[in-house]
C-alpha cells in the first residue's frame, strides 16, 4: 500500500505538498503540481490512512461495547 511519502516522491515534491494536495487545502498550488501529484495518487492506488486520520483527528469513528 502506497503512502503519501511514496506519492511525494514520485510526483517530486515535498510531503506536504501532496498531503496539500491530496486533503483539498485550500492553498495555492500550481495546476501542474496538482496534476503530477494526482497522477502520482492513482498510478500508486493511495489511499489514506485510517490510523494516521485518527490520530490527527483524534477520532477513531469506533464504537466500543462492553
Amino acid at each position: 500500500m502506497a503512502g503519501i511519502k511514496d506519492v511525494a516522491k514520485r510526483a517530486g515534491v515535498s510531503i506536504t505538498t501532496a498531503s496539500r494536495v491530496l486533503n483539498n487545502v485550500e492553498y495555492p498550488v500550481a495546476p501542474g503540481t496538482r496534476r503530477r501529484v494526482e497522477a502520482a495518487a492513482r498510478e500508486l492506488r493511495y489511499s489514506p490512512s485510517a490510523l494516521a486520520r485518527a490520530l490527527v483527528t483524534r477520532r477513531s469513528g469506533i464504537v466500543g461495547v462492553l
